[in-house]
């Protein structure tokens, strides 16, 4: 029992996002100044999705312009706006939201080079069904452009 005991703390410790880690990825993602790039981004959940999941977001000046399904398979569907998908940015700001509304579990990972969320697993509420979420950031790609060059 009470070795049950001990691997359940230790488990929710290391299911506990820290304040300063995620404070201190961002500060280090924000002085890379990379505000041109592109990414995989998958979602997984029980909820609705309407856009291509996989998908891969090409990022300019901070704003998502682009979205391409990124899976095996071609998407079916149309495409969602742009504007309705995520930036580096955005999810340090899911992180920060999470971390206001106290969830039972909030799991962070970190890039080790680019210091920016490479997963995002989240369980708002213990015991009930189906309101985990994760997101997943591959490939990240910083562009290089004419600006970047100077």
């Amino acid at each position: 029992m009470m070795r049950r005991l001990a691997i359940a703390m230790g488990l929710a410790l290391l299911a506990c996002e820290s304040a300063v880690e995620s404070e201190l990825e961002r500060d280090l993602w924000e002085g890379l100044a990379i505000d041109d790039y592109e990414f995989v981004y998958t979602v997984a959940c029980f909820c609705v999705f309407v856009g291509p999941n996989p998908a891969k977001l090409t990022v300019r000046d901070g704003v998502v312009v682009k979205v391409e399904a990124a899976g095996p398979t071609p998407f079916p569907g149309t495409i969602p706006p742009a504007a309705g998908y995520p930036t580096v940015d955005t999810l340090f700001a899911i992180i920060e939201r999470a971390k206001r509304e106290d969830p039972d579990v909030l799991t962070v990972e970190y890039d080790p080079t680019y210091h920016f969320p490479s997963v995002i697993a989240l369980d708002p509420v213990e015991g009930v069904a189906d309101d985990e979420i994760a997101y997943r950031i591959e490939q990240f790609e910083p562009l290089v452009t004419t600006a970047s060059r100077r």
